[in-house]
């Protein structure tokens, strides 16, 4: 078991500083269902596809939810274990699923973000995360991140599936186009 601690801020995806980190950041594509939603935790199969290496692989997390204040990052238990690809794409079938490509990146003060571009039904979205070592660890934010969507409810994979952006109001995508701009 591994505790998460985890930050997560919307992408400013119009800045020219993103738009050319992105070109040269590794990726991989990632199509996830949530198998099975509890009250605060939740089972989830992922299927992981490497373009450069030609690699797949899946697996199953399940991730239990703790108590953390509104101004802290979440903190989750996690437990992740690999599975057969096509042991996980059978377990797929009739759930739900969201798409993305995943970019890694290491910042100048050494801290690893990932980066969610989502595709199909959620594209437009682009989402910043940065796990923690602690709940007063110290990050510098990149420049051409947004505002912090940590515990937006609204802002999940979970709610992806359940209400893609494709399905959004106008009024919503306003709102998350607000988002990309930094208070």
């Amino acid at each position: 078991m591994a505790q998460e601690i985890e930050r997560q801020f919307v992408v400013d995806t119009e800045s020219q500083d993103w738009k050319k980190l992105r070109e040269t950041l590794p990726k991989v594509y990632i199509t996830q269902s949530t198998i099975h939603r509890g009250e605060g935790n939740k089972l989830r199969v992922r299927l992981i596809d490497d373009p450069k290496s030609g690699k797949k692989s899946a697996a199953f997390t399940f991730k239990v939810k703790k108590k953390s204040r509104k101004n802290e990052p979440n903190i989750r238990d996690e437990y992740e274990w690999e599975v057969p690809y096509r042991v996980a794409l059978f377990i797929m079938i009739g759930h739900g699923e969201v798409t993305k490509t995943r970019y890694s990146y290491r910042h100048t003060d050494g801290k690893l973000w990932e980066f969610d571009e989502y595709t199909g039904a959620n594209e437009w979205i682009v989402l910043a995360d940065i796990e923690l070592s602690s709940l007063d660890e110290e990050v510098e934010l990149p420049s051409w991140l947004g505002q912090e969507t940590t515990k937006d409810k609204k802002i999940t994979n979970n709610s992806f599936t359940l209400h893609p952006y494709m399905n959004w109001s106008d009024e919503e995508k306003k709102w998350y186009e607000g988002l990309k701009k930094r208070k």
